[in-house]
């Protein structure tokens, strides 16, 4: 497994990268939002929203377990004394970037999916 670099700079343009595809999955949801609520929910918008909401709580639980896990190996070095100061320093931000990385895929599968929908 290859190491990751953890740099403020990259959460931030992973961040970055994650708006323009909200941006993107937004554009397109949103008149299939305003559909169902006008119109009422037919069985192709039910399958879209449960999907919808399926794909947000499986990035979410994916999130918590990889910020778990990331938490733990970064405990298990401090305990075998194996974590450098420059680990310890960056530490918060491999949690964070662990926790958001799942909903940072999500988004852009998203956007991907519902632009080739589109097509």
């Amino acid at each position: 497994m290859r190491k990751r670099q953890h740099s403020a700079l990259t959460l931030a343009a992973n961040l970055g990268a994650a708006v323009m595809h909200t941006g993107i999955t937004l554009g397109y949801r949103w008149p299939f939002l305003a559909a169902v609520a006008t119109r009422g929910i037919g069985p192709h918008d039910a399958a879209e929203l449960k999907r919808m909401i399926s794909e947000k709580v499986d990035a979410t639980a994916k999130g918590v377990v990889q910020a778990q896990t990331e938490a733990l190996r970064i405990t298990g070095k401090a305990l075998a004394g194996k974590l450098k100061f420059s680990d310890a320093y960056s530490a918060p931000l491999a949690i964070v970037s662990a926790t958001i990385m799942p909903a940072l895929r999500t988004v852009k599968a998203n956007s991907r999916r519902l632009a080739k929908r589109r097509a």
